[in-house]
């Protein structure tokens, strides 16, 4: 019994010392009080709205990272921070090209400090004024089209204003990119002279100056899903899995759906006649239900259009290349991850734009090219049109 309780105790004060020493080692390392080198040898890149400064690091063998200081036009202090095994790092966020000081810091283990370095830079314009210049409006079927360039990519958040329904002037739509070039639609408005404005906003809260103009959009309307009906012509996808073409016209988006057969194989398409001829302008189809960005639900699509199709089901004369579309998933994640924007872009629907020179047609052929799987199925549960059928 006592050579068990000495064997305890024992035990007991080697796991306190083990402790004591794993406590020990979740501090620094290294702790003194003598503070790291400054850096040197100080060069600056001026970037749009930024700047690089490339730097000497100290000798000091417990050298942490380097810090910069520097406070922006609104009064904000931002700071920026990179190991020590950077060079060089990137002050952001100005709103203009007005002279700026930096502070230049560099610190150890210990979080001793440098003397600080200090450095000017002179930021070239910012990317939200170069977009804004670059803007260019337009009149679309429900509203207007906006076309921009972004040259540096950089991320953006375009916003389109129009007076609403207590007549005060506020955002309508909110387009994010980082594209070196594209444009956006705003719609659900009448083809009436209406005002816009459009502003560019940055991730750091800097603002343009706001582009007015009065446009009238062209007359839309959401055409009758009742007039829709399937048209089997030689050639199209088989049917199977209970799937049928008119159960994406019955307007319900959880219910009633196509889906092609064993036999399908890609590219395949289906045809409809929509009822009416008209001009379109979109188109919004709606992915099957818990499984957004995945298996059958088409990717790689093609919309042709007809007012007399062949009814030997080939693509000749009588069929027309509406549009070509990749459905693109929001987050860029792998396929069976999903973030709230890819859900919530799901939920709204899948839309296809129409050039504003297509002509108009009755008939549809909805083509896909591929799949989210790269498998052969086809499968989907509602779709939409929009157009002028006047």
């Amino acid at each position: 019994m006592k050579i068990n309780r000495l064997f305890i105790s024992s035990l007991g004060m080697i796991l306190l010392a083990f402790n004591a020493c794993k406590q020990e080692r979740l501090g620094p390392v290294e702790k003194d009080n003598v503070a790291p080198g400054s850096v040197s040898d100080i060069s600056i890149v001026n970037l749009n709205g930024a700047a690089r400064i490339s730097y000497s690091l100290p000798t000091d063998p417990d050298l942490l990272y380097i810090k910069a200081l520097y406070t922006t036009r609104q009064g904000v202090v931002r700071e920026t921070k990179v190991s020590r095994y950077n060079s060089s790092l990137t002050v952001v966020g100005f709103a203009d090209t007005n002279a700026y000081d930096v502070k230049l810091y560099a610190v150890d283990k210990s979080e001793n400090v440098s003397p600080a370095v200090d450095v000017t830079v002179h930021p070239l314009t910012p990317s939200v004024f170069l977009v804004r210049d670059s803007l260019v409006v337009n009149p679309d079927f429900g509203g207007i089209n906006v076309a921009y360039t972004n040259t540096a990519e950089e991320n953006l958040a375009i916003v389109v204003l129009s007076n609403d329904s207590l007549g005060q002037f506020s955002p309508i739509n909110t387009n994010y990119t980082n594209l070196k070039a594209g444009n956006f639609s705003a719609r659900g408005l009448p083809a009436v002279p209406t005002k816009f404005g459009v502003y560019v906003r940055d991730r750091w809260g800097n603002l343009s100056d706001t582009l007015i103009v009065t446009l009238t959009p062209l007359y839309e309307a959401l055409l009758d899903r009742t007039k829709m009906n399937g048209v089997v012509l030689p050639g199209d996808a088989p049917l199977g899995y209970s799937g049928n073409i008119n159960g994406l016209f019955d307007g319900d988006v959880n219910d009633g759906f196509y889906h092609s057969g064993d036999a399908a194989r890609m590219p395949q398409w289906f045809t409809f006649d929509m009822g009416v001829t008209a001009k379109l302008s979109r188109l919004t189809w709606f992915m099957r239900p818990g499984y957004f960005y995945s298996l059958h639900n088409p990717r790689v699509i093609e919309i042709w259009g007809s007012n007399s199709p062949n009814p030997d089901g080939s693509f000749d004369a009588s069929w027309t290349l509406l549009v070509s579309y990749t459905q693109v998933k929001p987050s860029g994640l792998p396929v069976g991850q999903l973030s709230s924007d890819d859900i919530a872009a799901a939920n709204a629907g899948e839309t296809v734009v129409f050039p504003l020179n297509a002509p108009k047609v009755r008939y549809i052929r909805f083509k896909t090219l591929k799949n989210w799987s790269d498998g052969t199925y086809v499968n989907f549960y509602e779709l939409m049109m929009w157009g002028d059928t006047h």
